[in-house]
């Protein structure tokens, strides 16, 4: 993952592995080995429009209030399914999201529609979605010129 930590831009710190598992704890999940290590490298990393829901951390509580177990349990959407964990959004109202099965989150990144309350898989990994996004905003900036 450290290879696509340079896809994102960021001053933001990680968190430790103590963190990830005091929010895995809480969330009753736990989460797949790319989300850790890019949480390691980056907290509430921001790819393209998108906003990875932070990690509650102890040395900045600040700055990582809202973090993702808040907005799974305090400011979780009604209709949203049980199983879905929503890791991220991009101010629309929809939602990134990882399945939850036996306690275990997918590899796969969802995206949860808000206006239709449905969910359909939008990459099979993190790293995927990482890398598209940033292709897209590379094709985006290149239609600008």
């Amino acid at each position: 993952m450290e290879d696509v930590g340079k896809l994102i831009q960021t001053r933001k710190l990680g968190v430790n592995e103590m963190s990830i598992k005091e929010a895995e704890e809480k969330l009753g999940a736990i989460f797949p080995v790319q989300y850790k290590e890019l949480f390691k490298l980056v907290n509430n990393a921001e790819i393209g429009d998108w906003i990875l829901y932070p990690i509650k951390d102890q040395q900045n509580p600040k700055k990582t209030w809202d973090d993702i177990v808040r907005q799974n349990t305090e400011v979780r959407e009604e209709f949203m399914p049980k199983e879905l964990i929503t890791i991220g959004e991009d101010g629309s109202g929809d939602k990134l999201c990882f399945i939850v099965n036996q306690g275990i989150m997918g590899d796969a990144i969802y995206l949860w529609s808000h206006e239709v309350a449905a969910h359909e898989k939008y990459a099979s990994t993190l790293k995927e979605f990482i890398v598209s996004v940033s292709e897209e905003e590379n094709d985006d900036d290149y239609e600008d010129e």
